[in-house]
C-alpha cells in the first residue's frame, strides 16, 4: 500500500503535486494557508490541513517540505519529524545556494555563504539532511501563471545590458515528476539538482516570447540592478538526477514555454489580436466593453457605470468620430476586447496637449500584451495628429500594472492629486503621467 504524502508547505508546485497525485487516487494531506489553492486542493480530492495537524501524520508518510526559511518554521518542523519519522522525506531548496559560481554546477560545487537567502537555505537543509532527507536545489521555476511573460506583458521586465549569463530553468511538471521519481528512488541523504537540459541567457526566452506574443522587447538596463537571481552565469547539471531514471519532458525553455503558453489558451504564433480605430458603426460593441469596463474597476474611470449607461448612442458615436480624437479597439477575431482613447484639447493655448483616457482590457485578454499595443499604436496616432508636444493620462495610486505600463512606454509622473476620485465611500488618489513626443 503507498503511504500517504504529506506536503508542508503548499505553494505553486506542490499544489500542482497535490492536484495530480490526489486525482490518482492517493491519500494526500496538504498544508496551506492560501485561500485560493486550499479550494483547488480540495477538489482534487486532498485533504487540506493546517502546518500543525500534518505534523502529527508524517510517521510513515511521504514528506515533502517546501516551507520557506524566512518563516522560521525550520526548527520547528525538523523536531516534530524526528519525533514522527517519515518513511521518505524531501526538502525542497534552490540552486540559488551556488551564489556566484560560474559555469558547470553540478551537486558537488562548493555552496557560497555570501548572501543571506544562501545562508538561510545551507541552514535549512543541515536541519533536515540528518534525518535522512533528500535536498532537492531547484533553478528558476516557471509554468502556467507563473513566468517571466506575466512582467513582459505588464511593462516590468528589464533585460540586462548585454545580455546577461546564463540561466537554468525547470518547468513545473518536470519538477513534479522529479519530486516523484526522488521519492520512490533517491538515496536517504543526498542532494539532487534539478533543471532542464539547456541553461540560456535571459535574452533568449524573452525574445521568444516576444516574436510568440506580438510584443516589443523591453528596456535594457545595468546589470547589477537587477535582482542577484539573474546576474548569474551558470548551467546547472541534472546528471544525478537521470541516474534515477528522470528524464525532463521540456528539454529546453522553447518547448516549456510552448507547452505553457498551449495551457494558457495562447495561439500557437503571434497573437492574433488586431487594433483599429473604432467608428460610429462600432458604437454598440464599443459601449458595450465600456460599461463592463466601469463595473468591473470603476476605482480605474472618472465616470461611472449609471452615468455613461444613461448616456444616448449618438453622445458615444461622437467620441468615435472628428480629426482631433480617436478610439482605438483590439479584437480578438471579431470580439472587441479593448479600447482606449486620445482627445485633443480644444483650445488654441491647449491643443498641443492630449489626454489619453479609458484604457480597459478584459481579464481574459489582459495577458496578451493588448494593453501595450494598445498604447503603443495611440501614441503614433497622436504624432499623426500634428503639433501634439504631450500625452497626459492619470492611473489610480496602487495601481502596479498599469502604472509599470505607462513608465515602460516613456511616460513619467509630475504629481498626485489626493482624493481624485469618490467611489462610494472610498477616495482615489490619482497618478498624473505625462509623456513628451
Amino acid at each position: 500500500m503507498t503511504p500517504p504524502l504529506v506536503l508542508l508547505g503548499s505553494g505553486y508546485t506542490l499544489t500542482r503535486f497535490a492536484v495530480a497525485e490526489a486525482r490518482a487516487g492517493r491519500d494526500v494531506r496538504a498544508a496551506t494557508r492560501d485561500a485560493t489553492r486550499r479550494a483547488e486542493l480540495e477538489r482534487a480530492g486532498a485533504r487540506v490541513t493546517s502546518l500543525e495537524e500534518a505534523l502529527t501524520q508524517t510517521a510513515g508518510a511521504h514528506v515533502v517540505v517546501s516551507v520557506p526559511p524566512e518563516a522560521g518554521l525550520d526548527d520547528r518542523i525538523a523536531s516534530a519529524l524526528a519525533e514522527r519519522p517519515p518513511e521518505r522525506l524531501i526538502y525542497l531548496s534552490s540552486t540559488g545556494v551556488y551564489g556566484r559560481a560560474r559555469g558547470h554546477v553540478d551537486e558537488d560545487t562548493p555552496v557560497e555563504l555570501s548572501t543571506p537567502s544562501a545562508r538561510a537555505r545551507i541552514d535549512a537543509e543541515s536541519r533536515f539532511l540528518p534525518l535522512g532527507a533528500m535536498v532537492m536545489r531547484i533553478a528558476g521555476i516557471y509554468g502556467p501563471g507563473r513566468s517571466m511573460h506575466t512582467r513582459l506583458l505588464s511593462g516590468a521586465l528589464r533585460l540586462p545590458e548585454g545580455g546577461g549569463g546564463r540561466i537554468s530553468r525547470i518547468h513545473v511538471d518536470d519538477l513534479v515528476d522529479a519530486i516523484r521519481v526522488v521519492l520512490v528512488r533517491g538515496d536517504a541523504g543526498a542532494v539532487y539538482c534539478v533543471a532542464d537540459d539547456r541553461a540560456a541567457p535571459t535574452e533568449e526566452p524573452v525574445a521568444w516570447l516576444c516574436q510568440r506574443l506580438g510584443v516589443p522587447m523591453p528596456p535594457r538596463v545595468p546589470l547589477e540592478s537587477l535582482n542577484e537571481t539573474v546576474r548569474g552565469d551558470r548551467a546547472v547539471s541534472n546528471a544525478r538526477l537521470r541516474t534515477l531514471g528522470w528524464a525532463p519532458r521540456y528539454p529546453d525553455f522553447i518547448a516549456g514555454y510552448t507547452a505553457m503558453l498551449e495551457a494558457e489558451g495562447r495561439h500557437a504564433g503571434p497573437s492574433r489580436i488586431t487594433l483599429r480605430r473604432l467608428q460610429p458603426d462600432d458604437v454598440e460593441v464599443f459601449r458595450a466593453l465600456r460599461l463592463r469596463g466601469l463595473q468591473d474597476s470603476p476605482e480605474a474611470f472618472a465616470a461611472s457605470l449609471e452615468e455613461d449607461a444613461a448616456l444616448p448612442l449618438d453622445a458615444l458615436r461622437g467620441w468615435l468620430s472628428g480629426t482631433s480624437q480617436c478610439v482605438l479597439g483590439a479584437f480578438d477575431g471579431e470580439h472587441l476586447v479593448g479600447v482606449l482613447g486620445l482627445k485633443r484639447e480644444a483650445r488654441a493655448k491647449l491643443a498641443h496637449k492630449a489626454v489619453v483616457w479609458g484604457m480597459y482590457v478584459v481579464p481574459e485578454a489582459r495577458s496578451r500584451g493588448v494593453g501595450r499595443r494598445l498604447l503603443s499604436a495611440l501614441i503614433e496616432e497622436a504624432r499623426k495628429m500634428g503639433g501634439i508636444q504631450c500625452l497626459l493620462l492619470g492611473v489610480a495610486v496602487g495601481n502596479a500594472p498599469a502604472h509599470a505600463l505607462y513608465r515602460s512606454m516613456g511616460f513619467r509622473t509630475y504629481g498626485v492629486e489626493p482624493h481624485a476620485l469618490r467611489v462610494g465611500e472610498t477616495f482615489v488618489d490619482e497618478e498624473l503621467m505625462v509623456l513628451t513626443l
